[in-house]
């Protein structure tokens, strides 16, 4: 049954919204669809906006808690899910990490194309890991100060980090995560 404003709003603890628009979201755009991209980008066209920002920023929520930012685009470098991230991020408000998200973005655009040639996250044919990579660069440098300050409002919410935002923006904007209410 498609998610409704009702159950939202019925919806008490924060932890139990977050079950349930993960849920929703999981239906809706099962794990099978993620390994196809193609697909998986028609379908999240098709979400309510505040689904599709959940969406958005999912991979990069799991990125941060990991990783960091510069490591980020090793393991995402479709400019289709980078742009979903970006547009998330700012959906749910967080419009500071967005720019940074956004400068980071711009800094590694000219390696965008090895990138998506398999290069992120592995190792360079002359021996160098990815991370020296990110190093050589000058990407851990460029992106350092943008780490803290996205890593401060993840410690700020630790359970569910940037993902914390989409609990908030339910609660404020319940037709904007409502699947009834966007195809009715």
């Amino acid at each position: 049954m498609a998610l409704t404003v009702e159950q939202i709003r019925a919806t008490e603890s924060d932890e139990a919204l977050f079950e349930l628009l993960s849920s929703e979201l999981e239906r809706l755009i099962p794990k099978a669809y993620h390994d196809e991209r193609d697909l998986y980008h028609r379908k999240v066209a098709t979400l309510p906006r505040g689904l599709r920002a959940m969406a958005g920023i999912q991979f990069f929520n799991v990125s941060m808690a990991m990783d960091d930012l510069a490591w980020h685009f090793g393991n995402q470098n479709d400019e289709r899910d980078l742009r979903e991230t970006l547009d998330g991020l700012r959906e749910l408000g967080l419009v500071e990490i967005a720019e940074q998200f956004e400068w980071a973005w711009e800094f590694m655009k000219p390696y965008m194309p090895k990138l998506k040639n398999g290069i992120g996250c592995g190792e360079f044919s002359d021996g160098r890991s990815f991370s020296e990579w990110l190093s050589d660069v000058g990407a851990r440098d460029f992106v350092a100060p943008m780490n803290e300050m996205i890593w401060k409002y993840c410690e700020q919410h630790p359970k569910h980090r940037l993902l914390a935002s989409c609990i908030e923006n339910a609660r404020k904007h319940p037709e904007r995560f409502a699947v009834a209410q966007a195809y009715s």
